[in-house]
């Protein structure tokens, strides 16, 4: 059986370095350490890929902004709260908050369940790599500068966790479910 402990989370931290950063209560490591978590697992395989498209851009920034509200919340996970999931994060200061207005759910329903259920778009929406972020008229939304905004939210996450009580608890419950998910069951 392996050893969970031993489990990396990142290229540099295992799981065991990952609980030694939280008992010391280093925030600011831990900043880092999810900063870290996010660019090697989301960022650096499409946003540096030699080719790059819209929809892989788009389903990877889902994926971030489902992870990410996780963390802002202390969930385990977003299993049957995923639309309340994507609501809370657009209502968050991250030069996304265009995505949250009007009709609360287009963007839930047309973007992140059609891409990652059905590999495209509903709705007429296009996803480009240039141009305004957001173009409701044209129904054209810039993945490339979604997720390049993604990176920065993450990245104000990881410095918001060095002062904030409320958030620095719920990084230390997501992460505590991050753990247990890499022990084989029993």
């Amino acid at each position: 059986m392996p050893d969970a402990k031993k489990t990396r989370l990142t290229n540099t931290v295992t799981v065991a370095q990952y609980q030694a950063l939280e008992a010391a209560d280093d925030r600011a490591a831990c900043g880092r350490f999810i900063v870290q978590r996010f660019h090697e697992r989301y960022f650096e395989p499409t946003v540096n890929a030699p080719t790059r498209h819209g929809f892989t851009l788009m389903a990877i920034g889902c994926l971030v902004i489902e992870a990410l509200e996780c963390f802002y919340e202390g969930k385990a996970h977003s299993k049957d709260g995923s639309a309340k999931m994507f609501a809370a994060f657009f209502q968050r200061p991250t030069g996304l908050e265009a995505f949250g207005q009007g009709d609360k759910d287009w963007f839930f329903k047309d973007i992140r369940c059609a891409v990652l259920h059905q590999a495209e778009t509903v709705g007429g929406w296009r996803l480009r790599r240039n141009g305004k972020l957001l173009d409701p008229g044209e129904r054209v939304i810039n993945a490339k500068r979604f997720v390049e905004l993604l990176q920065r939210a993450v990245g104000d996450y990881a410095k918001q966790l060095e002062t904030d009580q409320v958030l620095w608890r719920n990084f230390k419950k997501k992460m505590q479910a991050v753990c247990t998910n890499c022990e084989a069951p029993v």
